[in-house]
């Protein structure tokens, strides 16, 4: 049996340690990507929400095998990319987060782009 990965990192040091996009402006009064139905990333590229909010298995299929994720910090306020090396870390910090009966801190969105890319994209909630 696989032993269960944990980090040494909470939640906080990871996310301080990834830059947020440019133009992200909490003032704006914009609705979050997850509420709007669209998301446009630092390179431009224009995301259309496809499904969610995703269960944790699909969202863990996501964290491995999306072309991009970005995690939206206070209701999508602040987008944060996460690098591919740092989304395990990522998932698992946020699993036990997304959105259940116990506890609603994330939730988790597929976005595609108009050339066929995936985004994971998981909103954080205060």
């Amino acid at each position: 049996m696989a032993k269960k990965r944990t980090s040494d990192k909470s939640f906080a040091e990871v996310m301080a340690s990834v830059e947020p996009e440019e133009g992200t402006d909490p003032a704006a009064g914009r609705l979050s990507p997850a509420s709007a139905g669209e998301l446009v990333d630092r390179q431009g590229r224009l995301w259309t929400k496809n499904r969610g909010p995703l269960d944790a298995r699909l969202t863990r299929r996501l964290v491995r095998g999306a072309d991009e994720m970005i995690i939206g910090e206070g209701a999508g306020e602040v987008l944060r990319p996460v690098p591919a090396d740092g989304r395990e870390e990522a998932w698992a910090l946020i699993k036990e987060g997304l959105d259940t009966p116990e506890s609603g801190r994330f939730r988790a969105f597929d976005f595609r782009s108009g050339d066929g890319r995936v985004l994971l994209y998981v909103e954080e909630f205060c």
